[in-house]
């Protein structure tokens, strides 16, 4: 089994981080989001859902982003504590 495939399972099940992903994994962080890419156009008819991620500090949520990578900064306050956004595939 492929570690996509093995993704796929996962998120099947319940929701993860890209950063949780890398760490169960032992990769680096850029190969689990080229993974979490392609599992987007791969996984039809199910699809990858992404739950957005949100500002620690003012609550603000990134409800329109599509980029798969977790933002730098919140454009409301300017925090850098962003929790990340979350994915499981439905």
């Amino acid at each position: 089994m492929t570690r996509r495939e093995e993704i796929i399972g996962l998120l099947s099940q319940k929701a993860e981080s890209a950063f949780q992903l890398a760490n169960l994994f032992k990769v680096d962080i850029g190969e689990i989001l080229e993974d979490l890419e392609h599992i987007a156009k791969s996984v039809k008819p199910r699809k990858l859902k992404q739950i957005p991620a949100n500002c620690r500090h003012c609550g603000f949520v990134f409800k329109e982003r599509s980029k798969i990578k977790k933002p730098g900064r919140c454009p409301r306050c300017r925090s850098e504590r962003i929790q990340a956004q979350l994915f499981r595939v439905e």
